[in-house]
């Protein structure tokens, strides 16, 4: 019976990950030019264990999310779902992991069937985007961590180390690693083998600041930080309170009046059960003061580092009515919110939506080699149209240079304005030889608000 549970929780999993992604995945640039990248490390053999870079050269990535989704893409093809799948396959192993971090200390059917439905797992698993790949090597460590496997707490700080190649923001939590090791064991080895494992893993970005004076990768974290700008808006506590609040929130299904129960539930317990398993709540405090002093805006990926470790907490505490009461809770919360993240759809996120704009275009561009796209008049405020010209270069399109408007056949504006002559007395400069013309076609692409009109002229 408990395997057959277990089985369907999975399985319901699964469908909260799976159901309506083509309609509520983020794909916007970042997404894109990741798949290019992808491409280009595969074909060109670009191995690197720091970068790409951006397309100016000048903004520098980590490489690791790329290597993670390089097997899917080889495998399946460079189509934007394969990144959504490849973020689903990873948060399905994340709640595997974490299962067996139950089932190796003590397994509760609660806390499962909260990680099944936790907000900040439940959409990091459906959009793939770097840091929503921390919760999979932080359930990995974990797991790891309460193992026998010789050499573990390097192992752990290696893997831990590896989250910060997703997000630097997850620095506080890999940090506040080293005196849970500690006061867990009272072993300095043990503290001094996970920071020799967290070492040997940020060892890339390291050398490269180091043999590129004056850096990138410390001098950039740092104007993160409104302390290295000295742009301080608010007080120190004040952030605290704010990205405490913001962050229960989030972990409560984005209901401010459940977040503050949330945060209420969880600071008594702290209070009334003073025992050792307090001690993984340290991640959260790390983070939310780390980001207090520099200052930080609250963003759900800023505070994804703690999920986990706040899962876990909760775990080592189930014996104590109260948590069992937070978790309860934390449940109904969170599967309110389910309809609101399966059914979410935008421009950022109707990925099936690009797909018919892009296989549009592919079609037509045949017969109207020298093309170029504009985006005008819709949310997307970048009207370069770049993720759309990425997913062209996927295909092997040669798109003109982004600057040579006036040297094109063809143009295809996409907008979410169904009216042409409208559309056409927008001031952009890049319609200047092709807003007096009518479009040869018009299509309205289906489940969404997008259009395309395609304007085509003859070049003397």
């Amino acid at each position: 019976m408990k395997k057959i549970i277990i089985i369907l929780l999975i399985a319901l999993a699964i469908f909260f990950r799976l159901y309506n992604l083509q309609y509520s995945s983020r794909f916007t640039r970042d997404e894109s030019s990741v798949l290019v990248s992808i491409k280009n490390i595969y074909q060109n053999k670009k191995i690197t264990l720091i970068g790409p870079t951006d397309e100016n050269g000048i903004e520098v990535f980590s490489s690791l999310p790329y290597y993670l989704f390089l097997p899917f893409c080889i495998i399946f093809g460079y189509d934007p779902m394969v990144t959504a799948y490849s973020t689903v396959f990873y948060g399905l192993l994340t709640l595997i992991l974490f299962a067996l971090i139950l089932k190796k200390i003590h397994w509760s059917y609660p806390i499962f069937i909260l990680t099944v439905i936790f907000t900040p797992l439940l959409v990091s698993s459906r959009w793939a985007w770097s840091p929503h790949l921390i919760p999979f090597f932080q359930a990995l460590s974990l797991l790891i961590l309460f193992s026998k496997l010789p050499y573990k707490y390097i192992i752990t700080g290696i893997l831990m180390g590896l989250t910060i190649h997703l997000h630097w923001f997850a620095v506080f939590t890999t940090l506040a690693i080293i005196p849970i090791i500690f006061f867990l064991n009272r072993k300095f080895k043990d503290s001094w083998q996970y920071s020799l494992g967290l070492f040997l893993s940020i060892t890339p970005f390291i050398l490269f600041d180091l043999t590129h004076p004056p850096g990138l990768f410390i001098t950039r974290m740092l104007s993160f930080s409104q302390l290295y700008t000295n742009t301080h808006q608010i007080s120190f506590l004040q952030n605290l309170w704010l990205l405490t609040t913001n962050l229960f929130t989030y972990f409560s299904g984005n209901q401010i009046v459940f977040g503050y129960i949330a945060f209420i539930l969880t600071l008594t317990s702290l209070i009334i059960y003073r025992n050792k398993n307090n001690l993984w709540i340290l991640p959260f405090i790390f983070q939310i003061v780390g980001l207090s002093l520099a200052h930080s805006r609250f963003s759900g990926h800023y505070i994804l580092p703690v999920t986990i470790f706040y899962l876990f907490w909760l775990y080592k505490n189930q014996k104590y009515l109260l948590i069992k009461l937070l978790t309860l809770l934390l449940i109904v919360f969170n599967l309110l919110n389910i309809p609101t993240i399966l059914n979410s759809s935008d421009w950022t996120s109707n990925i099936q939506a690009q797909k018919q704009i892009i296989n549009y275009i592919d079609e037509n561009q045949k017969s109207d080699p020298l093309f170029n796209l504009i985006v005008l008049q819709s949310p997307d405020g970048n009207t370069k149209g770049f993720r759309f010209k990425d997913q062209l270069t996927l295909k092997d399109i040669v798109i003109k240079d982004p600057a040579e408007y006036k040297k094109i056949d063809t143009l295809y504006v996409i907008s979410y304005q169904n009216d042409w002559q409208k559309l056409s007395k927008d001031p952009a400069y890049e319609l200047d030889n092709f807003r007096n013309l009518k479009p040869s076609d018009t299509i309205k692409i289906n489940r969404s608000d997008w259009f395309v009109y395609k304007i085509s002229r003859t070049i003397n």
